[in-house]
């Protein structure tokens, strides 16, 4: 079965557990891997690292609120000005 295409790129910012271990003894294995995961993402998180978007997030998260920010890559998304972060205020994307 293939992945959904959201799937098959390395996220930075989210995380899904991988299938958990058969056997109780690769249990600390797992556990291990996953929590060095769960680490990374939440050091992403709290430098602010922003993951690129090529789909327009109303198509995708739903209505865009004000104070949202986006890393566009430009290409299958551009809100106006190419690739760059944006911020939405007022209805508009605008590039910071």
């Amino acid at each position: 079965m293939a992945n959904a295409p959201s799937k098959n790129f390395k996220s930075v910012n989210r995380w899904s557990p991988n299938p958990a271990p058969v056997t109780p003894e690769d249990l600390p294995d797992y556990l291990f891997n996953e929590l060095n995961r769960l680490g990374d993402i939440i050091f992403n998180i709290d430098t602010f690292r922003l993951e690129p978007t090529n789909i327009d997030p109303s198509d995708n998260d739903g209505k865009p609120r004000d104070g949202d920010i986006r890393y566009a890559d430009g290409t299958n998304w551009n809100p106006g000005s190419g690739e760059g972060i944006y911020a939405f205020f007022n209805e508009v994307w605008s590039k910071l």
